[in-house]
């Protein structure tokens, strides 16, 4: 999430394009959660070769990345005016207080910024409210997805007990 704002935010300063600083954000948060899953998280060693690895990484968080885009597509290039005069964002005084600051000013330095920071913002939690609502169900997808991409039956049978029955209980004998 650090990576994701911080890349959209200063590729949407340069840039002054809200897609293009989607498109960077989210590539960037997907190598970089690649990357540290690799080597921090995935301590059982995948025998599929590292490119399909990343694939099958890519494809699970394929439908994010779109969720995201379009978000962003609609709320702040098709309808950025209507929102900016929605939240009264254009009344605002950028030129005083916490926007004064020179990192803070540029997640929210002006009104087509402070948009873009409250869809980034909305983004997120609605990600994770639908994601709480479906609960465990979602995953049946992800099952779809795993099953198409693996190999290995068993895997998908081993993630989908795992979130259908719960974790393995484990005892203290």
């Amino acid at each position: 999430t650090v990576v994701y704002f911080i890349a959209r935010f200063l590729t949407l300063n340069l840039s002054k394009n809200a897609l293009l600083a989607v498109a960077v954000a989210q590539i960037l948060a997907i190598l970089f959660a690649f990357i540290t899953n690799k080597i921090w998280v995935f301590k059982k060693a995948e025998k599929a070769p590292l490119l399909i690895q990343f694939l099958k990484f890519v494809a699970a968080r394929l439908f994010v990345f779109l969720l995201d885009f379009f978000i962003t597509w609609l709320c702040i290039e098709k309808y950025g005016r209507f929102f900016i005069n929605f939240f009264a964002l254009n009344h605002l005084n950028y030129q005083s207080g916490i926007t004064t600051f020179p990192i803070i000013s540029g997640f929210i330095g002006s009104p087509t910024l402070a948009n873009t920071f409250i869809w980034s913002m909305k983004f997120l939690l609605l990600l994770m409210v639908v994601l709480k609502l479906l609960g465990r169900s979602w995953l049946i997808f992800i099952m779809i997805v795993l099953k198409s991409l693996s190999q290995s039956k068993k895997k998908v049978e081993e993630v989908h007990a795992i979130w259908v029955f719960g974790p393995p209980k484990q005892t203290l004998l």
